[in-house]
């Protein structure tokens, strides 16, 4: 990937690109808003340190897992070293938009959600999941459409634990792959003889959706406090502000859907899209 090392300019594959800010951080990379010196265009170049063969392999199933998807609502991979995406009309990420206190109108607020989950639709039709969705793995475009970023911690929607020490292991994947305040709770403590789906994107969803509507996410405070989110997520208990009366009630009691600690009973992405656009159709453009 491209190594930018701390310089205030990048040129990978004969092109110069003068590194703007960085705009998202994970467990093993950093991203970086850049300007192409050559036509001003925007990307996104993400820099992975690989320092060992499994994270060298890490790099390379994440690059796949870019070439699986071709859609508005997904980042798309020009080259191996650079991610594009919409030139000069971006807005950092949600992540940002929420840090700067940004007001979205109710239907602005919906129509944005719903464009992220258009992207998860199609990561859960190739039947994949994307593992780590959270505000700063989605970026803004004219802060009204959202392009979600990150592979790295994409694999099959569903899988099986057979022995103890295979539920440790993904247990132990999770902590490391996984944000903890966006985590579903089955990647907490992790079963033998269970099974994990997609629904732990549904959740990620549904706490970035409290987020959208309130500021911040439902276990923010619990994390900033140093308590356990593990254990406040495990009591299925999501406070809501006075504010939430300001949203329509199917709104709100979609979101709580989502947030629900039993996965089946968790909504699919499809009826999560269903259930909110008729919200956004029926609801008036204001804060």
């Amino acid at each position: 990937m491209g190594c930018v090392c701390g310089r205030q300019s990048v040129v990978i594959q004969g092109q110069k690109f003068h590194l703007i800010r960085q705009i998202g951080e994970g467990s093993f990379s950093y991203v970086f808003e850049a300007r192409n010196t050559a036509d001003s265009h925007r990307y996104a170049i993400k820099k992975m340190s690989c320092h060992t063969k499994e994270e060298e392999k890490r790099a390379r199933d994440e690059i796949e897992n870019y070439q699986r998807f071709s859609h508005e609502n997904l980042v798309s991979l020009l080259y191996h070293e650079v991610i594009q995406y919409k030139p000069d009309a971006h807005n950092g990420s949600l992540q940002d938009a929420l840090n700067a206190q940004t007001k979205f109108t109710t239907r602005v607020l919906l129509d944005l959600f719903l464009s992220v989950c258009q992207g998860v639709q199609e990561i859960h039709e190739k039947r994949m999941a994307h593992r780590d969705l959270k505000p700063s793995n989605i970026m803004l475009v004219n802060n009204i459409h959202g392009v979600i970023l990150d592979f790295g911690s994409m694999i099959p929607a569903s899988f099986s634990m057979t022995t103890r020490s295979q539920a440790q292991q993904w247990q132990d994947w999770a902590e490391e792959n996984c944000c903890v305040q966006y985590r579903a709770p089955e990647l907490f403590h992790i079963e033998t003889n269970s099974s994990i789906t997609e629904k732990t994107d549904i959740f990620s969803l549904g706490a970035i959706l409290y987020a959208c509507c309130f500021g911040k996410g439902p276990f923010d405070d619990v994390y900033s406090r140093g308590d356990s989110v593990a254990l406040a997520i495990a009591s299925g208990r999501i406070e809501l502000p006075v504010q939430s009366s300001t949203y329509p009630s199917d709104v709100i009691d979609t979101m709580l859907a989502m947030l629900q600690i039993d996965s089946d009973r968790r909504p699919s992405i499809q009826e999560v899209i269903d259930k909110l656009s008729n919200s956004s159709r029926c609801t008036m453009d204001i804060v």
